[in-house]
């Protein structure tokens, strides 16, 4: 008998011990002892009056303590720095910035264009609260937190309009999803922009906005699209759903970016991501096996040193090939002017550069700006 009670006492024993062992094994998320973010910066309270003066400058840098959850081994929190007005218990809100940082940094010319764009008028006092929701995963809300709120207060000051323009992102681009930063492209025809610009398929999607700072208007795609081409999809206002993103490519690199805003298509080109210089103004002549190389000297941005004499020039992408390459239009001259470009041989040749004339000349070639210009040295 007192070896079966023995046997017992030994058998509950390793029953405890194994659950033990398993709860160490696989810690559970608990809510109750998660600890929201909190903002440590600008202070409470604080005012802020913008200029136009000082809008490149950064009026704040928002700044706030880390998420804390109960266990290690989580994704990155992801925070989005939320903004409303004071009072309106964040019915309305506005999101600044969705980050796995802990700092953002920001231009008062920017925020200033954020308050008017969202009816506030200039030269009135208004007043905003903010504050932080973070999560680890969207498929549950067990990691949902809010941080406290603060309260701000802003002047700002009547900004004159902005032409008309559209921008790149998505976490597939340099700029990730920030929408601040979005990378403005290059108007080369009615309603069409373009841009040269690295796509990267570590990350997945891009798209295109029509106002920095904001999600609409936007342009996505839809289940045809792919990573060369296809149709934009138009969301015109936050009430409208979002469309797909445009699906990055397989292969890392400089991509000529094109989206036609009025027939409402994308297409990219994955570019050579080198430049070379030919013509009649050239050293190598029309001979393009002999085409002079240029040196990227920043991310698309290329410089060659050489002399020229009068005549016109090209830039091709390939030694020995017609296409891809870059020529301009009739409203170029020697100093500098937009670049026109030619992805195949079925597309019909763009116009020559003109020459700046005799003598030795850098020629800088921004493939971000579509543009080119010289100088004499």
């Amino acid at each position: 008998m007192k070896k079966i009670t023995l046997i017992i006492i030994i058998l509950l024993g390793l029953g405890v011990f194994l659950s033990c062992e398993k709860e160490l094994r696989d810690p559970k998320l608990d809510p109750s002892q998660s600890t929201a973010p909190a903002i440590t910066g600008p202070s409470d309270g604080q005012a802020f009056v913008f200029t136009e003066e000082q809008a490149e400058e950064v009026f704040a840098t928002f700044q706030w303590s880390d998420a804390l959850y109960n266990i290690s081994g989580l994704e990155n929190t992801k925070y989005i720095l939320q903004m409303d007005k004071a009072g309106n218990n964040f019915a309305n809100m506005y999101e600044l910035v969705n980050t796995t940082e802990t700092t953002y940094a920001m231009k008062g010319g920017a925020m200033n264009k954020i308050l008017l764009s969202l009816g506030n008028p200039a030269d009135s006092v208004i007043n905003y609260e903010f504050r932080l929701y973070c999560y680890v995963s969207s498929d549950s809300d067990i990691t949902d937190l809010y941080s406290s709120v603060i309260s701000l207060s802003f002047t700002c000051y009547e900004a004159l309009v902005e032409s008309k323009s559209i921008y790149l992102l998505g976490d597939a681009t340099p700029v990730g999803w920030d929408n601040m930063a979005a990378l403005e492209m290059v108007q080369i025809g009615e309603g069409v922009f373009a841009r040269v610009e690295t796509l990267d398929p570590a990350g997945e999607w891009f798209k295109f906005i029509s106002v920095l700072g904001f999600w609409a208007p936007q342009w996505g795609t839809d289940e045809t699209g792919t990573a060369e081409l296809g149709p934009l999809v138009y969301r015109p206002d936050e009430a409208t759903a979002d469309p797909p993103a445009m699906p990055s490519p397989d292969v890392l690199g400089a991509y000529y970016i094109e989206a036609d805003t009025v027939n409402l298509s994308y297409r990219t080109f994955l570019t050579s991501g080198e430049l070379y210089l030919v013509g009649s103004a050239t050293l190598a002549g029309w001979d393009n096996t002999a085409a002079l190389p240029f040196t990227e000297v920043e991310p698309h941005v290329f410089e060659i040193t050489t002399s020229l004499i009068d005549g016109g020039m090209k830039f091709l992408e390939i030694v020995g090939a017609w296409a891809p390459q870059w020529g301009t239009d009739d409203t170029a001259t020697g100093l500098g002017g937009p670049l026109i470009y030619r992805p195949d041989e079925q597309t019909t040749d763009p116009a020559e550069v003109p020459s700046p004339g005799t003598g030795t000349f850098k020629i800088r070639v921004d493939l971000t700006t579509m543009s080119y210009t010289t100088e004499a040295q």
